[in-house]
């Protein structure tokens, strides 16, 4: 078998999209993927006979732009764009419901207190005006400290700046005058991934991938997601997470992307004529351009380098292990999931096809961040669910669903000892909790199963059971993302480069780590720092 140009170890979407773009480039490319489906936690998986789902929920941060770059739409991929959106549970039995028109979502907002819709848009006018006045670009290598700060002109620059990098989300919203209803709808788009609450400092940080990607690449459409009431979504795939993956899978094999499942990569070295990968099947594949999609944890470990820079971050690595609070709950159901609020056929249907976010208040977070890093399981947990087989009944047997439910919870220390959690008692407890605004839950479940803490990070590779990587916080951005010293896409190994979503700008489903480490490939291919095969 001939050797590649190019060889990316991982085929989740990152890994996918950067064998894409260097597919697209003219490199001849390799991806090994470990286990025997592609699209990592965006795979489609059958959880009981007949229900089938992936672990993530949902592509609302999918760019734009490799959506267009990928030509996913010709690839066969189809959207849905619910409307509603979202389904939020308030204290004393309301429900805020998340539509796409402007106007109906205003309404709810200024029922809380007058003027609070000006309000709330102020605060995303203001973070992307500081998006804006930043400067920098999340399709390019992160900024050095002098960049992201050389902006920064006058003191109301430097005041934002000090809110959003060092104050927490909590102070920010009480700068606003946020009513507490609006306060908890936003809440959890600062608490994504990690050990954080709302009263952290750097929260507010959470809430600027939207805003950094619109001053990166600007859009006028009214449809983009980004620009969207509730900072939208790009929609629902027909056929759930895993349909993506298909397109993307189907394009990248159209570029001339040679795709190898079921290849687990044992380790990297280092040889005169560029780089040897190893498989645990005991095969050898070379390349002088090695891309690791995986787990930046899992990349250092496999690199065999006598080179002390590697010495030095995996010791950097060891002190400061990914923290993570993953824990997912799949519910097969023998009817659709009926909000008390309905008041019809129609609008139980419309409701049960939003995603459901369960906060109520912001107090509601904290108290769930100070369980999380005592080691407790949430006593109420943040909530995230959504039933796919709303959208696409494909996915289930006729007249069932399944109802895919993310936990903003589950305690896990990467490196320490699985703190001990009882699985049914957790399945228990959210139903539940899920049962106060949805009242049948319990009598129609028929099936379950849990992925927790140790599963995320065994089987998926995503150490301290963190969906991010890597803390999606400021001290892990920029020039610290994934870790001084990596943070280039580049290592100290010359040809190996990392991706992924543990890279910047993280973004969780964006696919900008793919985009960006393949422009760094072809950055030092043009500058021959690194020699394609000829």
């Amino acid at each position: 078998m001939k050797n590649p140009d190019a060889i990316v170890i991982g085929g989740g979407h990152n890994g996918l999209i950067c064998a894409g773009y260097l597919a697209r480039a003219g490199l001849d490319v390799m991806v090994l993927e470990r286990s025997a489906s592609l699209g990592g936690p965006a795979a489609t998986q059958e959880f009981f006979p007949g229900f089938r789902s992936a672990i993530a929920n949902s592509p609302g941060s999918l760019e734009p732009k490799v959506l267009a770059d990928f030509q996913l739409e010709k690839h066969g991929l189809r959207f849905v764009r619910p409307d509603p959106t979202l389904v939020h549970p308030l204290t004393g039995g309301r429900l805020f419901v998340g539509w796409r028109e402007k106007e109906r979502v205003d309404a709810q907002l200024d029922s809380f207190a007058p003027g609070e819709s000006g309000r709330y848009h102020a605060v995303f006018d203001y973070l992307n005006r500081f998006a804006e006045r930043l400067g920098i670009s999340v399709y390019r290598e992160p900024p050095t400290l002098q960049e992201l700060t050389r902006n920064l002109k006058t003191i109301e620059d430097e005041e934002a700046f000090s809110r959003i990098f060092f104050g927490s989300v909590r102070g920010l919203f009480d700068h606003f005058g946020l009513a507490p209803e609006t306060q908890a709808i936003m809440g959890p788009l600062s608490v994504v991934s990690g050990l954080v609450g709302p009263s952290t400092p750097g929260t507010p940080f959470n809430l600027m991938m939207r805003p950094l990607s619109l001053a990166s690449l600007k859009s006028d459409s009214s449809d983009d997601p980004r620009r969207m009431p509730l900072r939208g979504s790009t929609g629902l795939a027909i056929g759930g997470m895993g349909a993506i993956v298909e397109a993307l899978v189907r394009s990248v094999e159209a570029a001339g992307v040679e795709l190898h499942r079921e290849a687990a990569v044992s380790s990297i070295a280092e040889e005169k004529e560029g780089l040897a990968v190893s498989l645990e099947d005991g095969r050898t594949f070379r390349a002088p351009i090695v891309v690791s999609a995986a787990h930046p944890h899992l990349t250092v470990k496999i690199v065999e380098s006598d080179r002390p820079e590697w010495a030095g971050i995996g010791a950097m690595m060891a002190r400061t292990p990914p923290a993570g609070s993953a824990f997912k709950i799949v519910l097969a159901l023998g009817d659709i999931p009926r909000f008390a609020a309905a008041k019809s056929e129609e609008e139980a249907r419309l409701l049960a096809t939003a995603q459901l976010r369960i906060a109520p208040t912001l107090d509601y977070l904290d108290d769930c961040h100070a369980d999380l890093v005592r080691g407790r399981m949430p006593e109420r947990p943040l909530i995230w669910s959504l039933c796919h087989s709303m959208t696409s009944p494909e996915l289930t047997p006729e007249g069932k669903h399944i109802l895919s439910i993310n936990l903003g919870g589950a305690p896990h220390r990467g490196g320490q000892a699985p703190i001990a959690v009882d699985r049914e008692a957790v399945v228990r407890k959210v139903v539940s909790i899920m049962s106060e605004w949805i009242p049948n839950l319990p009598d129609i479940v028929e099936q379950h199963t849990c992925i927790d803490a140790e599963t995320f990070e065994n089987e998926l590779g995503l150490f301290g059971a963190n969906i991010a990587h890597i803390d999606m916080m400021p001290i892990n951005q920029f020039w610290m993302r994934p870790y001084p010293g990596l943070h280039r896409y580049r290592t100290p190994t010359p040809g190996l480069y990392l991706s992924g979503v543990g890279t910047w700008p993280g973004a969780y489903f964006s696919g900008i780590p793919g985009h960006n480490t393949a422009q760094a490939v072809l950055a030092d291919l043009a500058a021959r720092q690194i020699n394609k095969i000829a």
